[in-house]
């Protein structure tokens, strides 16, 4: 009776364990997620305003130019040494030394149009976007002359002495820099990913 009454109370807590013992729960999978037009706005609105950067803004970056205004400094001093001095021109033999060229802002701003062209296009030439040339470009900056010249370089690297060592191997070119009648001058280097352009605008005495 006894052996019986503890098989009755073993019987009763196997039960309630039983009973009582809850199997894990599976876990749901998550439910699917279709972006319409307007959540996908709404979303990368959300991810601009936490600082996230939406994939599609990160992967198109427009073209960097990096301005370099110690070697426009560096053009604009070498060329006024060489003007001193008086140098031997290819095909034209010495040139005598004539008066130093003074900067203007106008002149350097004509300069960049083209240089800024030429280190994006990786295109060497005076003919600028929408075909504009060295004449139009210095009336747009607001250059009033008779004579107005454009001397351009195109290089690998950041060399200002390149591009002048360039220049004067050139019979056109060292005769453009040593000419008596330029007095004024605006020089522009700028790199791009099609290399660093050089473009130095010379004129005359404005009318």
């Amino acid at each position: 009776m006894k052996q019986l009454k503890t098989a009755f109370t073993l019987a009763l807590l196997l039960g309630a364990s039983a009973a009582h013992g809850t199997p894990p729960q599976l876990a749901k999978p998550a439910p699917s997620v279709t972006l319409t037009p307007a959540r996908s706005a709404t979303l990368q609105a959300d991810a601009v305003r936490v600082g996230a950067v939406p994939l599609q803004a990160a992967s198109v970056q427009a073209p960097k130019l990096q301005v370099s205004s110690s070697a426009e400094g560096q053009l604009l001093a070498r060329l006024n040494q060489i003007r001193a001095a008086g140098v031997s021109c290819p095909g034209s033999g010495p040139r005598p030394a004539t008066t130093a060229l003074r900067s203007a802002g106008s002149h350097a701003a004509s300069a960049f149009k083209q240089a800024s062209y030429m280190a994006q296009s990786g295109e060497v030439s005076h003919i600028g976007p929408g075909g504009t040339t060295p004449r139009v470009r210095a009336a747009s900056s607001g250059i009033q002359t008779v004579s107005v010249t454009e001397i351009i370089y195109l290089g690998s690297r950041l060399d200002p002495e390149a591009a002048i060592r360039w220049w004067l191997h050139s019979p056109l070119h060292c005769s453009i820099m040593t000419d008596g009648r330029y007095t004024l001058a605006g020089a522009s280097v700028v790199r791009g990913n099609r290399g660093t352009a050089y473009v130095m605008v010379l004129t005359s005495t404005p009318k």
